[in-house]
């Protein structure tokens, strides 16, 4: 159905000699399940540039739950234009911001800080949870993302700094237990591996005891 509405935007669009400029954003909206009217896939279509960004921000203005969703997906598709999506999709849904900022963060991990100044200078009393957002999308920026933040918003320095070290903390609490986990495999396997051979050397000695007693293990028998 979607595919068909997408189908008909674009006929009418190209019909009205607007033409398309950027149906890969539709179809990675689309793709990403986003529900588009007609008239949304449309605009969306035939967009470029500011007119792109526009476009997306009215999305997420009419469907502030599926935020992260869609500037994912258009951020992902248009990187180009992923510091003005997500700085016009925050301003459209600032309850939002932190998903948003995620999102986008996660699709252009290189971006991250420029991402996370255009979030927090859009919704300055969300910067501490934008920047916790972005440090665990994208950890090893996590310098870049607090100096970006706080430049935006340095009245929040302290939330700020706050977030940012709890983020790395949650982050390395995260790391190491995912390094133990994946260790402890083949550490068990390991030490099984010893066990096994210890048995081995046991049954060994074991065995060869009877066989150095001699006349005494034929003796138990009679």
């Amino acid at each position: 159905m979607r595919k068909a509405l997408s189908g008909l935007s674009l006929t009418a669009a190209l019909v009205s000699g607007q033409g398309f400029a950027d149906p890969i954003t539709l179809d990675a909206l689309q793709s990403a399940g986003v529900a588009l009217t007609e008239a949304q896939a449309t605009s969306v279509a035939v967009a470029e540039g500011d007119a792109l960004v526009e476009a997306i921000a009215s999305i997420v203005a009419a469907k502030p739950d599926a935020a992260a969703t869609i500037v994912g997906a258009a951020v992902f598709a248009a990187p180009v234009q992923a510091v003005a999506i997500v700085a016009a999709a925050v301003t459209a849904a600032p309850d939002q911001a932190a998903a948003i900022v995620a999102a986008a963060v996660s699709a252009v991990p290189n971006r991250a800080a420029d991402i996370v100044a255009a979030a927090v200078a859009a919704a300055p009393d969300r910067a501490a949870a934008i920047v916790a957002a972005a440090i665990a999308a994208a950890p090893d920026q996590a310098i870049a993302i607090t100096a970006a933040a706080t430049s935006a918003a340095p009245d929040q320095a302290d939330a700020i700094s706050n977030a940012a070290q709890d983020a790395v903390a949650d982050n390395a609490i995260m790391s190491t237990s995912n390094a133990v986990s994946g260790s402890s495999p083949r550490s068990s396997g390991s030490s099984g591996g010893s066990a096994g051979s210890g048995g081995e050397g046991n049954a060994a000695a074991s065995s060869s005891a009877p066989s150095d007693s001699g006349g005494g293990g034929s003796a138990s028998p009679n």
